[in-house]
Formats: structure tokens, C-alpha cells, sequence
């Protein structure tokens, strides 16, 4: 799940210049970092997407201001193909466009009190969902900036659509909910490409409710610009104020991968693809076989969790020698690591061990998710309180020094983790060894045998 860090409206215009390449149009052209592009060809920019539309061509000329808010205009030409040499602070001009939507489920809804501001920013950013994978519901975009998507061919989009019944929708969303859906309808008719995330809750639009969604994305005249559909469970952590069921009792899970399968064959026969996706989630808790790679249909909603045990299991089989060749350094029986997970992970991991022939050198921790509790149990979301707290009680029980090996997937782009703790701070509040790593099979092996 992305929690987008960015809030705010633009207090100044254009955005910021960080860096300038070496040798390039920009450079030659006298851009300098901190300069701030506003305007390209006399159009003031908006995003780095209206940069790029009005920057298409071999000469371009921009509008900037130093730090003393001073403008000048110049021109910059390049050979076709040649990159400018830019690269800005932000992808957003004018500021994040927030959600003004009810949504039953918001996670940003579910968090604690006391975190940084900028994790309960909720982000409807068609922008965002273009350059960043970002999913939204298209119920905030008013008509200028559906003409801009179709104008600009912006796709494909990440849109979040959950259900098509309008009752359900505003159950769901809330009372805009039949704008999202009449943009929705306009983009598809002018060839833009989505892909759409259905957020599944028991007994409210799985089932039947489901059944008319996917069908009605399925109708020829919208189903040739739907690239996939993935189905995520809904999550709840422990501060949701009213939550509703969840899937984690095997029997609804179950009961939603055979549901989906109907589809995943039809579009199959159809189409030569896998067309609806489960979120691995479901096969987890119902302990059912996952569908074979070839029908994830190149992965399309991956970071959605959609096909990361694959992913796993690949890279873990593909560097297979090298994590031998980096065991084969461990002393047996030594224990000498500890790989540190969420619960939900768990079982994957330990059959990944086992085919390292780890077992004796790589023990596994993993680790419940109290910080948000409820049904919130990937790696991803764990807070520093929860590793901190798993450790130490495994720490005074071990029979035998060991480091603990955390994936670095517990931090963000700044180095924090969700309750805020850096790095450094963790180590230092644990009396243990611990070493962070890129959550790769690669960085795993290189890890293991610096240490060892």
C-alpha cells in the first residue's frame, strides 16, 4: 500500500529545478538548480506532464525565476530524442488535488493519532495515478480536466472503482460517487487505458455485486481499454471506527478465488490473457495453489499485491546458487541470522528457506503488527514499536547470537518508519545486532556473506 507523503498547495508557482545533467540542453541553455520552471512555450505549467507535452519538440522556450523571484525567458534546443537535462523536485505544480470522497474503508482513516501530517493526506490526483501508479476514483476531476486526459492521451489511469451499483457505490464512496463513474464512462469511449481496483468487502459488494461489476467492465465497449482488474481485500486496522467482516477465515477466501476463476477462464478463451486478478492475500488464507505466472498476464498490479509471491518465488529461484554459495560460509547449527517479516509472508519465506538449505544458519521472525492491528499484517506497514518489541522478547530466548536481518521496505523515501523511527533509532533501542537490507534475493545473499 503507498502512503503518498506530500501535502499542501503550491505557495509559489512553477517548481523547483534539483538537478541539471551535465552537457545537456539545460546546461547549455543557463538553467541552474533552484531555478524554478514556471511557464513553457507562454503556457504557465501545471505539472511535469504539461512540461513534457509543451517541451515535445526540439526547441522550447521556458520561463523561470531565480531565488530572488526574479523571471527571465530563454530558449533551449536539442537534437530529436535528446533528453533536456531536468529534473524537478516535484511532478506537481500546483499542488495535490485531496479526496473528497467518504470512503467506508479509507485507510488514511484507520491510522493513530500523532503521526506525521503528511501520512493522512489522502491523494485523488489523476496525475499522481499516471506517473505513480497511484489508484483514484475520478470523482473529484471536473470537465476541463477530463478534455486535458483525452487531450493528452494521459493512460493509462489507475482508477478505483469497487462496484457499479449506485447504491452500493454510495455506500462505498459516498454521494459523488456517480461522477467517478460518468468520467470513467468518457474515458473509456476516447480510447484512455485504466486499470481498476475493486477494494472487496464482505457482504457488501463481493457476490452478486461483484458479478455485475466485472460483467459491466466486461461489455465490449469498455472492456478493449480495461488492461486488468485486481480485487483486494479490504483492511482494517484497530482504529477504525466501525469496521466491517474481513477474509480472513479460509472459507470466504476460498469462496472469492473460485467466483474470480469463472472470469479469469472466460477472458482467457476470449483473449489469450488472465483479465481479473486476485490480490496473493486470498490464496494465502485459503491455502490454495496460486495460478501459474503465465496467467498474471505480465503483472500488472503488482505493487497492488498482486502476484508479489510470484515475484518472490522467482527471485529467490533464480539466485538460488548465490544464496548457497553465500550459506555455504555460515557455520551449521550457528543460527547466525534471524530475517525478520510480517505474518502474512510467513509461510512463503519458510518454504524459501528451506530451498536455500538455510535451515540451522537463517531462523525466522516474524512479527504482529500491533502498532495497527485489526487485519493489517504485510511487512510493509509494520511500525519500529512492533520489531522492537518482537525482538527483544526473541532476544532474551535465543540459545545463540544472531543478527536480524529487516528489510528496508519498513521505511519510506525518507528513511522513517511509519511510527517515525529512523534507522540508527531502532538500533538504538534494541540490544541486538541488526542489519537492514533491499528486500531482493540478491541483497539478501550479499548481506549474508559480508556478515558472515
Amino acid at each position: 500500500m503507498k502512503l503518498y507523503e506530500r501535502s499542501g498547495a503550491a505557495e509559489t508557482p512553477g517548481n523547483t529545478i534539483i538537478g541539471i545533467e551535465a552537457d545537456s540542453p539545460a546546461e547549455r541553455g543557463c538553467l541552474k538548480v533552484g531555478d524554478r520552471l514556471i511557464a513553457a512555450e507562454g503556457v504557465a505549467l501545471r505539472d511535469s506532464l504539461d512540461w513534457h507535452w509543451y517541451s515535445d519538440g526540439p526547441r522550447v522556450e521556458v520561463t523561470v525565476a531565480d531565488d530572488s523571484d526574479e523571471q527571465r525567458s530563454l530558449v533551449l534546443e536539442r537534437v530529436q530524442g535528446q533528453p533536456w537535462g531536468i529534473e524537478l523536485a516535484d511532478p506537481l505544480f500546483d499542488g495535490l488535488k485531496t479526496c473528497r470522497n467518504d470512503c467506508s474503508f479509507c485507510f488514511m482513516k484507520q491510522l493513530p493519532e500523532g503521526l506525521r501530517p503528511s501520512l493522512y493526506v489522502r491523494d485523488d490526483d489523476y496525475r499522481l495515478s499516471f506517473l505513480q501508479g497511484n489508484f483514484v476514483t475520478l470523482t473529484n476531476l471536473d470537465d476541463t480536466e477530463v478534455a486535458r486526459i483525452i487531450e493528452q492521451h494521459i493512460s493509462p489511469l489507475q482508477v478505483s472503482l469497487h462496484a457499479v451499483d449506485p447504491k452500493l457505490r454510495a455506500k462505498l464512496i459516498g454521494k459523488h460517487q456517480a461522477r467517478g463513474i460518468e468520467v470513467l464512462e468518457a474515458l473509456l469511449a476516447a480510447g484512455i487505458e485504466v486499470h481498476i481496483q475493486i477494494v472487496l468487502v464482505p457482504g457488501v459488494n463481493d457476490g452478486e455485486a461483484l458479478d455485475r461489476t466485472l460483467r459491466w467492465l466486461a461489455e465490449p465497449q469498455r472492456k478493449a481499454q480495461v488492461r486488468s482488474v485486481g480485487i483486494v481485500p479490504v483492511a482494517w486496522t484497530k482504529y477504525a471506527q466501525d469496521p466491517g467482516s474481513d477474509w480472513r477465515d479460509p472459507l470466504d477466501a476460498a469462496r472469492v478465488i473460485e467466483q474470480v476463476q469463472r472470469y479469469q477462464f472466460a477472458e482467457e478463451k476470449a483473449r489469450g490473457i488472465d483479465w481479473v486478478y486476485l490480490a496473493d492475500e486470498f490464496y494465502i488464507t485459503a491455502q490454495a495453489p496460486f495460478p501459474l505466472a503465465k496467467y498474471y498476464g505480465g503483472f500488472p498490479q503488482y505493487e497492488n499485491g498482486i502476484g508479489m509471491v510470484w515475484g518472490l518465488v522467482e527471485d529467490f529461484k533464480e539466485q538460488l546458487p548465490l544464496l548457497q554459495k553465500a550459506l555455504a560460509q555460515v557455520p551449521e547449527q550457528s543460527e547466525a541470522f534471524t530475517l525478520v517479516c510480517g505474518e502474512l509472508i510467513r509461510d512463503t519465506l519458510l518454504g524459501a528457506l528451506s530451498a536455500m538449505g538455510a535451515g540451522g544458519k537463517i531462523r525466522l521472525l516474524p512479527v504482529r503488527n500491533d502498532f495497527l492491528g485489526g487485519t493489517v499484517n504485510v511487512t510493509a506497514l509494520l511500525g519500529a514499536s512492533d520489531i522492537e518489541r518482537a525482538i527483544a522478547y526473541d532476544h532474551e530466548r535465543a540459545a545463540l547470537p544472531t543478527t536480524y536481518l529487516i528489510p528496508r521496505v519498513i521505511f519510506n523515501a525518507e528513511g522513517l518508519t511509519l511510527d517515525g523511527m529512523t534507522e540508527a533509532e531502532l538500533c538504538a533501542r534494541t540490544r541486538a545486532k541488526l542489519c537492514f537490507f533491499k528486500p531482493t534475493a540478491a541483497a539478501l545473499a550479499a548481506t549474508i556473506r559480508e556478515l558472515a
